[in-house]
């Protein structure tokens, strides 16, 4: 076994304002199909409360406290990997193939988004993470999101502003950019080109039908595709 990261696969679904919508369960399918091997963890919202409570008491106060639940649903997540390591992946990713020749003998991973504005800022997310438990970067960003100054920190102009600054994709790039160039190497960006072909835009047009060239060429190295239903926002 040449992975470093643990391999199990976790998703989540609250199911409180809704079941898990049949393709999200198609598209959950996919990764269970392309790693047979892998164990297979869906978290809903009990074990999820019950996941904290269990081994992270000292952040119960702050999950509870924040004022979107989107932000629990990122919260968790790191907390997840921290404790138990392996692959975090939203319902709204597909996968291709299997990524363990791309992944063997990396400790921390999180994917870049496609930027269609310039190739020198770079924006990733945590909809598709994988870790080992107690990775010093994962450390970190559990330390940062339960933080109790996140509660009562600035006021955002939008809620999607308040989600991305202080448990979503901006706080996260932010503590990377806190990095010392060798911690840095620790952690792997992988490239928008196998994890994350098509722009939020293109995603949607994908969704809807919208088949070209242009499309083809973009899937033709991935490994995984996020179609960004970023319901919440």
């Amino acid at each position: 076994n040449i992975m470093k990261v643990p391999q199990v696969i976790h998703q989540i679904w609250s199911g409180i304002s809704d079941p898990l919508p049949e393709n999200f369960k198609r598209l959950g399918d996919t990764w269970k199909r392309d790693y047979p091997d892998w164990k297979y963890e869906f978290w809903d919202n009990k074990r999820m409360n019950d996941f904290v409570k269990k081994y992270y008491p000292q952040y119960w106060y702050v999950y509870n406290k924040y004022q979107y639940d989107i932000q629990r649903w990122d919260a968790i997540r790191y907390l997840i990997l921290n404790k138990i390591g392996g692959m975090y992946v939203d319902f709204d990713y597909e996968c291709i193939k299997p990524m363990n020749t791309l992944l063997k003998d990396k400790t921390c991973c999180f994917s870049l988004e496609k930027d269609f504005i310039s190739n020198h800022f770079r924006i990733f997310n945590n909809a598709l993470m994988l870790s080992t438990p107690g990775h010093p970067f994962m450390e970190r960003i559990v330390k940062y999101v339960f933080s109790r100054t996140l509660l009562t920190d600035a006021k955002y102009a939008s809620k999607s502003m308040a989600v991305f600054n202080t448990t979503g994709p901006y706080a996260l790039i932010r503590l990377y950019d806190t990095l010392t160039d060798q911690e840095k190497e620790d952690v792997y960006l992988i490239p928008a080109v196998y994890v994350s072909p098509f722009t939020g835009n293109e995603a949607e047009e994908f969704r809807y039908g919208v088949r070209n060239k242009e499309f083809e060429e973009c899937v033709k190295e991935a490994y995984a595709i996020h179609y960004f239903f970023s319901n919440w926002a």
